[in-house]
């Protein structure tokens, strides 16, 4: 199976960037959620993407702008 996956710390945010079939895709979630808060990952939107580094600009990105939570 072709499959890699990673999470990385960014700010207030936990990003993961997975390989899936040659293709790269991005979530985000935010790192420190109050037990009473429903949160999780969301998808970035704009994959998927040829390379890791490009999906997690895009997660930062997706990040910075409040999308993320």
């Amino acid at each position: 199976m072709d499959e890699e996956r990673t999470s990385d710390p960014y700010r207030r945010f936990t990003i993961t960037t997975l390989r899936y079939e040659g293709v790269w895709w991005a979530k985000a979630r935010v790192a420190e959620v109050a037990e009473e808060d429903v949160g999780g990952d969301r998808p970035v939107q704009g994959g998927p993407w040829k390379g890791k580094l490009e999906a997690k600009t895009a997660a930062e990105a997706f990040c910075d702008c409040g999308k993320a939570g």
